[in-house]
């Protein structure tokens, strides 16, 4: 191919989440010889974003402004700015803007990607309406998804084995060099957003369990609230003062650092009622740092129980708060565990072996 050509990438939000890292992660590692990249935002983020990384990378980022909010008027904006771009593929990264790049690629008669980042049990994903979640499964050539649970569930849902393809999360690697500090805090963490599907409050009783073993415990939640479930904090908090542990365990919010939040942690636990193929697991592997997590979604294809982490069942909370104890009072252990989970991600979850892998599926597509 000896002429740059152009792909268009829709997205949700540019913030600083779990997609969004995605994206940049691969744009920052992927060979441009072949593509531009025009990334389309649909809505600004609260907590800040990664439109001004993409553009010192010599990406094209357009955040398609308010007076845009109708649907009508988003395929107005999006047909005229297509038109100029004349891309060959349009890449939806967030399931409820699959319908958009489906609608433009019939227009243009331009090769669809959609995808689909979550389980079809997720909160997000029950709660839109029928014909949405048709049209953002079934308008596109593609749906990419990151997990072999995800393919599954569209495959039960309706959609046909051949239209899905894999494509793993990638992490950037770290140092996962951590020294052991006998003296300092032992911080148990969490990061997700505030929902009922992250199951913090499962993680507040489990705490409460390994801070009666282990006092100088502490645990860390960390996440914003969104809009569909606003509750949830007061009710974490409410739980916490129930059982008077607000100087144990933290609502810290949104933290912008979340490698920071990792490096001061002796164990992750991500107790998810459901997940795809979760980023804070890997970004929590790639530093090292042992993981207790459910044995639900994706999160068993990142995770081989007792060798580079650990999985329980989402309601487990005595095997979840004996295993954090084991790992709190057994350096040795939660160090080779942490080894195994950092081998792990160095070879089969580094961004260059993913965008190959992203390239290739480009070239698939478009021929």
């Amino acid at each position: 191919m000896n002429k740059k050509t152009n792909i268009v990438f829709f997205i949700g939000q540019i913030g600083i989440g779990g997609t969004e890292r995605q994206i940049t992660l691969l744009l920052e590692s992927i060979d441009k010889h072949d593509f531009e990249y025009h990334i389309f935002v649909f809505n600004e983020s609260p907590f800040g974003d990664y439109k001004d990384k993409l553009l010192r990378k010599g990406h094209k980022v357009y955040i398609i402004p308010k007076k845009y909010l109708s649907i009508p008027s988003r395929v107005f904006y999006l047909v005229k700015n297509i038109k100029k771009i004349q891309p060959i593929i349009i890449h939806s990264w967030t399931t409820h803007d699959n319908a958009y790049a489906g609608l433009l690629g019939f227009v243009f008669n331009i090769r669809t990607i959609g995808s689909v980042r979550g389980s079809l049990d997720g909160t997000s994903f029950k709660r839109m309406p029928y014909l949405l979640k048709f049209f953002s499964l079934k308008w596109v050539d593609t749906l990419m998804v990151n997990s072999k649970s995800i393919k599954k569930e569209l495959i039960d849902f309706g959609v046909s084995e051949r239209y899905i393809k894999i494509l793993p999360n990638c992490v950037h690697l770290q140092n996962n060099e951590k020294k052991i500090d006998n003296n300092k805090k032992l911080i148990v963490c969490t990061i997700g957003n505030l929902r009922k599907n992250k199951n913090q409050a499962f993680f507040i009783r489990v705490m409460k369990r390994v801070i009666e073993s282990v006092p100088n415990a502490q645990g860390w939640i960390i996440g914003q609230p969104v809009k569909d479930e606003p509750h949830i904090k007061n009710e974490l908090n409410n739980q916490i003062l129930s059982i008077a542990l607000n100087e144990k365990i933290k609502l810290l919010g949104f933290q912008s650092n979340t490698i920071k939040i990792l490096r001061q942690s002796s164990v992750f636990v991500l107790p998810s009622l459901s997940e795809g193929l979760p980023n804070t697991i890997l970004e929590a592997m790639s530093i090292g740092i042992p993981v207790v997590a459910s044995n639900v979604g994706g999160i068993p294809d990142l995770i081989n129980h007792g060798t580079n982490g650990f999985l329980y069942l989402p309601d487990d909370e005595l095997g979840f708060s004996n295993c954090i104890v084991n790992l709190l009072n057994d350096n040795i252990k939660s160090g080779l565990i942490g080894n195994k989970g950092y081998d792990y991600v160095r070879k089969y979850h580094n961004p260059l072996v993913v965008e190959k892998e992203l390239r290739y599926l480009y070239r698939r597509v478009k021929n």
